[in-house]
């Protein structure tokens, strides 16, 4: 029997990858401004949907039997669902490619900070010459010790790009990993937080929110980072640190620098004191990009597993928000 797949995404051209590369499946698009949206979603087996486009329907789901994510968290969505009928599965777009973007980004930033671009940019445009502070006197990546805090797939795939520039990479996991992994130097628990933050040159936030991640941050946690002068990169969510406890930290000086791609309101207001900083980065979360191309391979290779009755990729579990 040919499932029946509903397509809710603001993604361009996610239904022609799909049709393309599994032309033997129903899809149909479904869209928010149509009168049946819901009646659409309900006669699907199989739903691929955008979390912010889904949560009006979220509650209202009595057919769906599994639901692939087009984004990474779910954080948003899961709030609506929390007590409702659940007994779908729900896995997250999460893929080496995403893993690939994101270490681009971390990397790009690094370069730019440790080589003062920002500087660099304004000299041009005052047409000056000048070999000064840290465009000229500036450190490589493998003279950093870098902190991962989250080492799934994204915070593995940063770490090992990482490593092949020589890096010295401490990460951050949930709990003690059976075997070591290569690409990490040292490894720690949550508990041991602190020892990362006091020895690490940068630290990289990649957790999801969670209820143990929400606020990990918060308060005075990052005045371990003062000795290091560490520099601060939020890719995973905002939700991990108070807004005004980073800026306490900036103004602190217990961290020199924040690269920021995710934040507790998102859009960031234009009323947010973050703007202001000069040693402040803001990105509009695109550290990873989702598109059309990656989600239809990942849901090709979910799809097999479905029909043959195998366990799915990225399957999202209820009870550890992860």
């Amino acid at each position: 029997m040919t499932q029946a797949v509903a397509v809710l995404s603001a993604i361009p051209r996610l239904s022609y990858h799909l049709r393309s590369r599994l032309p033997n499946l129903r899809i149909s698009d479904v869209s928010p401004e149509q009168a049946d949206t819901l009646s659409k979603l309900n006669a699907a087996e199989i739903l691929i949907a955008d979390c912010d486009l889904l949560i009006p329907y979220g509650s209202k789901l009595t057919s769906v039997k599994w639901i692939q994510a087009t984004w990474a968290g779910l954080d948003l969505f899961i709030p609506h669902v929390q007590n409702t009928r659940r007994d779908y599965i729900l896995t997250r777009f999460s893929d080496e490619s995403f893993g690939l973007a994101m270490s681009e980004y971390v990397i790009t930033q690094i370069v730019n900070y440790e080589r003062d671009q920002k500087q660099q940019y304004e000299n041009q445009k005052l047409a000056e010459w000048k070999q000064e502070g840290r465009l000229l006197n500036h450190r490589l990546i493998r003279d950093l010790t870098i902190g991962i805090l989250g080492i799934g797939t994204i915070g593995k795939s940063i770490a090992e790009k990482l490593k092949s520039f020589d890096a010295t990479i401490w990460g951050m996991t949930r709990t003690v990993p059976k075997e070591k992994l290569l690409f990490l130097d040292q490894q720690r628990t949550v508990d041991n937080l602190p020892d990362i933050l006091k020895n690490c040159d940068y630290i990289i936030n990649v957790l999801p929110s969670t209820e143990n991640t929400i606020g990990l941050l918060n308060g005075n946690v990052l005045e371990h980072c003062k000795d290091k002068n560490a520099v601060f990169i939020n890719i995973g969510r905002g939700s991990i640190i108070r807004e005004t406890d980073l800026i306490n930290a900036l103004e602190q000086k217990w961290i020199s620098a924040a690269i920021l791609d995710v934040f507790e309101i998102e859009p960031l207001p234009k009323e947010s004191k973050l703007w202001s900083f000069p040693q402040v980065t803001i990105s509009p979360h695109n550290s990873g990009v989702t598109t059309a191309h990656n989600v239809t391979k990942l849901f090709a290779t979910n799809y097999a597993r479905y029909v043959n009755g195998e366990s799915l990729i990225n399957v999202f579990d209820f009870n550890k928000g992860y």
